[in-house]
């Protein structure tokens, strides 16, 4: 019996570059998440590379075991994402930063935006 060819989408893409993502930043290795989620680490390796869609209980498993609300981890994922190594750089470097530090980053970010755009930012 010949199995469901499965279209993976963009969004499957998104959700996969997370995974790693986080996992990163807590860092864990994929046979760490595996283990925790009770699977194989060549299955989390699916997940991210978006090669396997991952269920919804399986996702909702990862958010609690890495303490991130399933809907912000959603949100994350539906978002408009280009994968570019700087910004992802930034994102990293962020992580280690205090409050006050990611306050100022944004002031910084928020100024140079505005320098080039009609449009201010609220926040």
């Amino acid at each position: 019996m010949a199995g469901k060819t499965i279209h993976i989408t963009d969004f499957d893409k998104r959700l996969g570059r997370l995974i790693t993502m986080h996992r990163v930043h807590h860092g864990l290795l994929q046979r760490d998440l595996a283990r925790a989620l009770g699977c194989s680490f060549q299955q989390i390796q699916k997940y991210e590379t978006a090669s396997n869609r991952m269920s919804a209980s399986r996702l909702n498993d990862l958010c609690r075991y890495l303490k991130i609300p399933i809907g912000t981890f959603l949100q994350e994922a539906d978002a408009d994402y280009v994968h570019n190594p700087k910004m992802a750089r930034i994102i990293r470097n962020l992580y280690g930063m205090s409050p006050a530090q990611v306050d100022l980053v944004l002031q910084m970010t928020n100024t140079l935006r505005n320098q080039y755009s009609k449009t201010p930012d609220a926040v």
